[in-house]
């Protein structure tokens, strides 16, 4: 089969969603079909939505056999206006058009036409999952929804969540199966109405082979850190808990604890207000605090290894590919009672999870880690058994080919 991947941003990039739509396109090769995937030309977020950010000018790539095409968003004037606009008067505009949902009329176009797929594989921002669906009722295909929703804990929700507001309750009763990511997502889908047998857990993976030969020494000594060494690895705003994080650190710093703590990855303008908000109590604290922008995987892999602690205490990561980074790192971790977290990190085992917002328990977490390196290592290591377990991608992406598989071309059938 040709399946099309659809997903918002995709290789070079490297982040949770990329990665997983990328994976499963190698991975069809080994299953016979050949993959393309189209996208936009955002590197940062904030292009969807802005021109404050970078874009990727090549618009065609060929990344080991799989073409990965570029559709460029565009910035109309009064665009926040089009896009309240859009919402209330558009087809499936609650959520197709909700902020920051991107305006990409070129790839509209080109999916008017039929391109010869046989299968749509759309994922994670809901104008993807649109144009999947639409292309698959206009052409005849087969079509895996996978959301990847921002919805929170499981007994603390996020609101308002826009996913739901349109037409993707009926995108996802009408796709061919739909993917989550946890045993909460799942009941999420279970309770619109669709069948179990077309909701597939899955989650996410790592290639084992990358952390082989991962060189600490030199990252800490190019960034200048100390050990030990506490790490966040993501693209750091408040939803993603970074606030909570410098919060928590402050207490220990205060309280005598010496350890960098490394914000990796990209500072959106909300962290940077809270720096700057915060400088009386957190700026005397800065030759404790490390900031890398954007790091490669190369980087990545990296900066786990010299890592002592990795803390994802997140409500805004459907699954969180890094825990598994971590783990196999050998490193143990501090997560959030949110997504797929609690599936993966058995409290006390191979890790720690706090409440989203909850800095005295994510302090003494901490605390507890850097107090016992001993028990960090177990649980580190307890970690990795259970990632060489479940959480490859041979493993997961195996699983959804054996699904998709199952679907027939008109994608109707269980």
């Amino acid at each position: 089969m040709k399946i099309l991947h659809l997903v918002h941003r995709s290789w070079p990039y490297h982040g949770g969603a990329e990665r997983y739509v990328l994976e499963h396109a190698l991975a069809g090769e080994r299953w016979g079909h050949s993959s393309v995937i189209c996208t936009t030309d955002a590197w940062d977020m904030s292009w969807l939505v802005s021109r404050s950010g970078s874009s990727i000018v090549r618009r065609e790539d060929l990344y080991n056999g799989v073409e990965i095409k570029r559709f460029p968003v565009i910035h109309p004037p009064f665009q926040n206006i089009l896009r309240a606009t859009l919402r209330r008067l558009s087809r499936c505009g609650p959520d197709r058009y909700y902020y920051p949902n991107p305006f990409i009329p070129s790839l509209h176009r080109w999916l008017s036409v039929d391109r010869g797929f046989d299968f749509v594989h759309a994922n994670a921002m809901p104008f993807m999952l649109y144009e999947g669906w639409r292309y698959s009722r206009k052409h005849g295909t087969g079509l895996a929804s996978v959301p990847l929703p921002n919805v929170g804990e499981k007994y603390r929700r996020i609101s308002p969540l826009y996913y739901f507001d349109g037409c993707q309750e009926d995108i996802l009763r009408n796709s061919s199966f739909v993917v989550a990511q946890s045993s909460f997502e799942k009941k999420i889908y279970a309770d619109m109405g669709l069948y179990p047998e077309r909701i597939l857990q899955l989650g996410c993976g790592i290639d084992p082979a990358e952390f082989v030969n991962a060189d600490p020494e030199s990252v800490m000594k190019r960034f200048g850190i100390e050990k030990p060494l506490v790490l966040s690895l993501t693209a750091h705003c408040r939803e993603r808990g970074t606030e909570h994080i410098l919060a928590a650190c402050r207490n220990l710093w205060m309280k005598g604890y010496k350890f960098t703590l490394l914000l990796a990855g990209p500072v959106l303008p909300e962290v940077e207000e809270y720096f700057a908000d915060t400088s009386e109590s957190i700026g005397k604290f800065d030759d404790n605090i490390v900031l890398t922008d954007y790091v490669s995987n190369r980087d990545r892999i990296d900066l786990l290894a010299a890592s002592d602690i990795l803390l994802q205490p997140s409500r805004l990561d459907s699954f969180g590919i890094v825990l598994l980074e971590a783990w196999m790192s050998g490193k143990p971790v501090i997560g959030c009672w949110s997504g797929a977290m609690p599936d993966i990190i058995s409290d006390g085992i191979n890790g720690f999870l706090v409440s989203w917002g909850d800095t005295a328990t994510l302090s003494n977490r901490i605390r507890i880690l850097l107090d016992n390196p001993e028990l960090g290592l177990s649980m580190g290591e307890k970690g990795r058994k259970s990632v060489l377990e479940r959480w490859t991608w041979d493993k997961v992406t195996d699983k959804f080919y054996r699904r998709l598989s199952q679907c027939t071309t008109m994608g109707n059938s269980v």
